[in-house]
């Protein structure tokens, strides 16, 4: 009888107490794990690039393009509330009420990326609160004949501001700011006026004696104090309680001095220094005086503002323009 050769006790037909062979992979099964091993690896690459380039390039589109959207949307704000002040002088009508929607966020990615939210704040007007405008020149009183002046406590102060704080992951962190009848972009590389105020310098006189007339529009911003943060829209609800131009003459001439106080003095500097120069026979130190801005610093950086002083000279006609707007921010259903 013959053994088994895989014991020396079994014969070769004891199939049934066969010790069997151990298991082992075949060629296909190591073929079938080495490619999925592969195709996890090529998944993981295509995914580490997709959220590592594309993302951060695909976010950064949409924060730029909300900072676009946005900037026209307080651009907007500011139109119609120029429009509205300039057609209710003499308007037999109540001025429309006006609202525009402000995107606080910019799209995100389903998955990928939140969408970036934003905070947006009102500062209604007040002895204390930041920013403000204060007017001062000196006319010939049509009564009495004697030199009056408007200032601060009569007339020639304005305040208030509404802001949007955009603290963008991918793009520049932005500030968009409406104050003083202007729209401000501010960002870390710097600041500008993308819309100036109602302001305007002309001549009416020669080189040798000059005659300027000055047409400006101060516009007070009223409401509660409110900051809202988060994502979607909001509203903003803006009425006119006032409007009303007064013209002081003086022909003598007399300077026109403009006092601002806010966060964004350099931007009003190259405002007034771009509008002004070479205009109306003006140029700095020749007809009209500015100073750099003086920055004002506090331990809490965000309370930090500037100081800022614009002499006019020889103004023979002032048009003064006073507005006061009651603001609002509600919810929008967007």
């Amino acid at each position: 009888m013959s053994l088994s050769p895989q014991h020396a006790f079994y014969p070769a037909d004891s199939a049934g107490k066969r010790i069997r062979k151990s298991p082992r992979w075949d060629d296909e099964g190591v073929a079938a794990t080495v490619g999925t091993i592969m195709a996890l690896l090529v998944f993981l690459t295509f995914f580490g690039m997709f959220t590592n380039q594309f993302v951060p390039i695909w976010m950064s589109d949409n924060e730029s393009t909300h900072m676009t959207q946005a900037v026209q949307q307080f651009s907007a704000l500011k139109s119609q509330v120029d429009i509205t002040i300039s057609n209710s002088a003499n308007a037999l009508i109540a001025p429309s009420p006006i609202f525009v929607p402000i995107t606080l966020s910019s799209d995100g990615i389903p998955v990928f990326a939140a969408a970036t939210a934003g905070i947006l704040s009102f500062m209604p007007t007040g002895i204390n609160n930041k920013p403000w405008m204060n007017l001062s020149f000196t006319y010939i009183s049509d009564t009495s004949g004697l030199p009056v002046s408007i200032g601060p406590s009569n007339d020639g102060r304005s305040g208030g501001s509404l802001e949007l704080y955009s603290p963008n992951r991918y793009y520049v962190e932005q500030h968009i700011v409406y104050e003083n009848g202007a729209v401000i972009v501010n960002q870390t590389d710097g600041e500008f006026i993308v819309a100036g105020p109602q302001f305007v310098v002309k001549n009416l006189g020669t080189s040798a004696a000059p005659a300027r007339v000055v047409m400006i529009t101060q516009i007070t911003l009223q409401g509660s104090n409110v900051t809202i943060g988060g994502t979607g829209s909001k509203g903003i609800n803006a009425d006119l309680l006032y409007s009303g131009t007064t013209a002081y003459g003086n022909d003598d001439g007399s300077s026109l001095t403009i006092q601002l106080v806010t966060k964004h003095g350099w931007a009003w500097y190259n405002y007034f220094m771009s509008r002004l120069n070479n205009t109306a026979d003006l140029s700095p130190g020749s007809g009209f005086a500015m100073d750099e801005p003086v920055l004002h610093a506090f331990t809490d950086s965000t309370r930090n503002y500037y100081t800022l002083q614009l002499t006019i000279e020889d103004v023979v006609l002032l048009d003064h323009t006073r507005a006061t707007v009651k603001v609002a921010i509600g919810e929008l259903g967007l």
